[in-house]
């Protein structure tokens, strides 16, 4: 965990960044044995079955002991089966990080009459990582919808990060007496790069 210090004003600020540490899932082959993926350096790279020495081109992923292939495409239809209605600001919690601009007037007015945000399950591109999608009726662009993306959520992680930073309390003062900028160097002006 890394802290960097802010100052707004007259506040004094600490921040870090919240990331989402990928679920790994052990490759293995058509039968569900695991495999070790080999770089390759002058050759194609392989995953390998340890236990026999036997080769393979293509690999599986192990998901809850069953035999697995990743998604393929983008996701084309949520059924109804599949929505959730949520109450608005659920999605608030979700850590982003795919967003789109979703155009439909019948399901914006639907959204903000009700107050609601509707969840579901997708996926984008080819792979195994599997999103919780809310579309969100925008504040900002009347008429349409904001679809965000994620799968870790900023509570678990603002939790963890407090937590550690708690247990970090005794060592404030060490940490004070750390220099994080160069005085001698020019630095760039956030100004100079944005029109704010």
């Amino acid at each position: 965990m890394v802290w960097y210090n802010l100052e707004i004003g007259k506040h004094k600020c600490k921040y870090t960044p919240l990331s989402y540490s990928d679920k790994e899932y052990p490759n293995c082959d058509s039968e569900g044995n695991v495999l070790t993926k080999v770089s390759g350096k002058f050759e194609k790279g392989h995953f390998l079955n340890e236990q026999t020495g036997e080769k393979h081109e293509k690999a599986f992923k192990l998901i809850n002991d069953k035999v697995s292939k990743g998604f393929s495409g983008r996701i084309k239809e949520v059924t109804k089966e599949n929505i959730i209605n949520v109450k608005s600001g659920e999605s608030e919690d979700l850590l982003i990080e795919k967003e789109f601009l979703l155009e439909n007037q019948d399901l914006y007015d639907e959204l903000i009459e009700e107050n609601k945000e509707v969840k579901f399950g997708g996926w984008f591109g080819n792979g195994y990582k599997a999103y919780r999608v809310y579309v969100v009726p925008s504040k900002l662009y009347k008429g349409f919808c904001i679809m965000k993306c994620g799968r870790g959520n900023k509570s678990e992680i603002i939790k963890d990060l407090v937590q550690e930073r708690n247990d970090l309390a005794d060592l404030k003062e060490k940490l004070a007496n750390i220099d994080l900028g160069l005085e001698s160097v020019n630095q760039t002006k956030v100004e100079d790069l944005l029109e704010i």
